[in-house]
């Protein structure tokens, strides 16, 4: 595998918006990242011109244009950092280093196991399951196998219709999208994991499931689709520090054949699910 191209940038926001569920979404000019960067790759983010904070803030890129030279980033206000986040202008130039982590291409035979099939022949399935934020770094990944022909389908689920995202931009993409809520205010009623289950039944093997979200979600998934022989991807989150592997804060236990550890931000964020331990297993 070749070596991330990496970029440490003054990129200048073009855009600060609250959206639906609660979250922000930032517009960055940063050409030389958008030109390299992949679905499910991430930047980290110096919020201040200060020392406060200290540590820069990873985040997952939610929009990738490298005609236009910009990314997007998605959050929600859980601290210091993303508060201050929140409180950007138009104008203001901000340190971004990227793009992080070896993300997901599908056209990585050695990540998906050779699924993919050639533009304008029957492709395999793409099924995304999200749970709250979980849903941001989705978009790109739909971009990209809209354009190398994959039917896609989105399940995506929250407590209530108030802490879900939009999914306009999924839909308008030809991605077809299935929403759950807990208290039944949208969609079905109960958790993503069983709205998503009545599809995995008619699943193949050659089909792919990727997840992005809590940590128990996660775990569902993987007992559920290892019961049908179903690949799974999982893009984990955990607290980073340096984001290019020196400070060893992310590190996940390896599970099956290859026992030892993994780092999320440099052999991630995201892992086949059988490789890693997801706990409750």
């Amino acid at each position: 595998m070749s070596t991330p191209e990496i970029h440490d940038v003054l990129a200048e926001v073009m855009s600060v918006k609250r959206c639906r569920g609660g979250v922000y979404r930032a517009e960055l000019v940063a050409p030389e990242i958008a030109a390299v960067a992949k679905p499910f790759q991430f930047v980290n983010i110096k919020v201040s011109p200060g020392n406060d904070p200290f540590l820069r803030r990873p985040f997952s890129l939610s929009r990738i244009e490298p005609d236009e030279g910009i990314i997007e980033i998605t959050w929600a206000v859980v601290g210091k950092g993303t508060g201050i986040m929140a409180t950007w202008e138009p104008g203001r130039e901000v340190k971004i280093l990227g793009p992080l982590g070896n993300g997901f291409s599908l056209e990585d035979k050695g990540l998906t196991g050779g699924f993919i099939a050639p533009l304008g022949g029957k492709a395999p399935e793409l099924i995304l399951v999200a749970g709250g934020t979980g849903l941001a770094p989705m978009y790109p990944l739909v971009m990209s196998a809209r354009k190398s022909g994959f039917t896609v389908s989105l399940f995506y689920g929250g407590r209530s219709l108030e802490s879900l995202m939009d999914t306009d931009r999924f839909e308008q993409s030809g991605c077809e999208v299935h929403i759950s809520t807990e208290d039944g205010s949208a969609g079905f009623r109960g958790v993503v994991t069983g709205l998503f289950e009545s599809r995995l039944r008619n699943l193949s093997a050659s089909d792919i499931v990727v997840a992005c979200g809590p940590r128990p979600m996660l775990q569902r998934l993987k007992s559920m689709c290892g019961q049908r022989n179903i690949r799974l991807y999982v893009s984990l989150e955990e607290r980073m520090a340096c984001g290019v592997g020196l400070c060893k804060g992310c590190a996940v236990k390896t599970s099956g054949n290859d026992p030892g550890y993994r780092h999320v931000c440099t052999d991630g964020p995201v892992f086949l699910a059988d490789t890693v331990e997801l706990g409750g297993e």
